[in-house]
């Protein structure tokens, strides 16, 4: 009699999970998909844009974080980028790489790789559950039972965990598996939105809302460097977003009393804009504040570096600037200062740092140490990477190798 092998969450670990445990058992296990939604994969659809960067050619265990931060190290190895991009070649992804060593399907289209998913799984005749909801798992006699929202059951040899951590609840991810991982004995960090805008003092942003700028955007925490990113940063009423501040927002998890520093003229430095706006002084000595910044910078943004300047009205005349005004704009152009209240909330953030702790998981196979048979994959452990496909490759390189130990334990 065939074992039963329970894949819990259809997203990108439970479906590629499917397919292995398939072509690792050569079909000689059970294979049921259980996914609370009324469809499988809608956060892969969501990822990239829309395009699906479903992987980056650079990754190593340094673009992770979590508790152990070399954690990642052996996944990577054994399931690599170029793993990846054959594996969906053989699926029928061809694929381009862009800039940042991104790697997304050449249609750049999400939904080519959700296809060629869905296709491998109905071809492979898996089983696939949706609008089953897990509440809870009940375990006896080397089994387990487990029990949906709406009272079903299903018997299962072996488990894998792959419901994703909170982030885009309106997609699936909504904590569910974490919740019941801990209510059988497991233990989770804290868990804060990833890859997300961030909230900045109101004052400081909204009569910026809707500009963007390509800039340098630098973080610190009291006063220490962590780390920078260049690239378009777009201003809200709530605060900023774009590539640099998503890349960023994983050291909200991390750190305490972060500020962001904001360089609006990058290319130059703070004594080169100096000089800049003293030549300007000349050049436009007719005119006053409300024209000094036309083609330099967005007018908006000039009236902010003003009046933080100290020039409470765009009538004051271009010609009486002083060297002092001037220094202080060009400090403000180099470091406008934000303060980084909070994220925007999981609903808005593409994954979550935090998770289910690793230390409770086998390093090599991913079995919990808790609940044999029992296995876990992907965003729900404490594994959070950089923006750029980095999340989509920790959950293929988790996948696989959890697989391939639970089904070995099966055969």
């Amino acid at each position: 009699m065939k074992k039963t092998l329970a894949i819990i969450g259809g997203g990108a670990v439970g479906l590629t999970s499917a397919i292995h445990a398939y072509n690792m058992s050569k079909g000689n296990i059970n294979i049921i998909i259980l996914e609370k939604m009324d469809r499988v994969g809608k956060k892969i659809l969501a990822t990239g844009n829309g395009r699906c960067n479903f992987t980056n050619i650079y990754a190593t265990y340094e673009n992770y974080y979590g508790k152990d931060k070399f954690f990642t190290k052996y996944f990577l190895d054994r399931f690599s980028a170029k793993d990846t991009i054959d594996f969906f070649y053989n699926l029928g992804i061809l694929h381009t790489i862009l800039e940042g060593g991104k790697v997304y399907p050449y249609s750049e289209q999400a939904s080519s790789i959700l296809d060629a998913l869905r296709n491998k799984i109905d071809s492979l005749k898996i089983s696939v559950k949706t609008e089953f909801e897990v509440k809870s798992l009940n375990i006896k006699k080397d089994k387990f039972k487990i029990i949906s929202s709406k009272g079903e059951s299903i018997l299962a040899d072996k488990i894998i965990f792959a419901t994703g951590g909170c982030a885009s609840q309106n997609l699936g991810s909504n904590g569910s598996g974490i919740k019941i991982l801990k209510s059988l004995g497991h233990t989770c960090t804290k868990l804060t939105p990833a890859l997300v805008q961030l909230k900045t003092p109101p004052e400081k942003v909204k009569s910026l809302k809707g500009i963007k700028i390509t800039g340098n955007l630098k973080m610190y925490s009291n006063n220490n460097f962590l780390k920078e990113e260049y690239g378009e940063i777009l201003f809200t009423d709530y605060g900023i977003s774009g590539p640099p501040v998503f890349q960023l927002s994983t050291l909200f998890a991390r750190y305490n009393n972060l500020i962001g520093v904001i360089d609006f003229m990058p290319n130059f430095s703070e004594e080169e804009v100096f000089k800049i706006l003293k030549d300007r002084k000349k050049i436009l000595n007719y005119t006053n504040m409300e024209n000094y910044f036309n083609g330099l910078l967005n007018k908006r943004l000039g009236n902010i570096i003003a009046k933080n300047s100290g020039i409470e009205k765009l009538s004051f005349l271009v010609k009486d600037l002083t060297d002092d005004i001037l220094k202080n704009m060009a400090n403000l152009i180099k470091n406008y200062k934000l303060e980084i209240l909070d994220t925007n909330g999981f609903n808005n953030a593409q994954v979550t740092a935090g998770g289910i702790n690793t230390d409770e998981f086998d390093s090599k196979t991913l079995e919990s140490k808790i609940i044999k048979g029992l296995f876990c994959a992907g965003e729900i452990l404490d594994v959070v990477g950089d923006c750029g496909g980095f999340n989509l490759q920790w959950a293929w390189s988790s996948s696989y190798v959890c697989t391939e130990a639970c089904v070995k334990s099966m055969i």
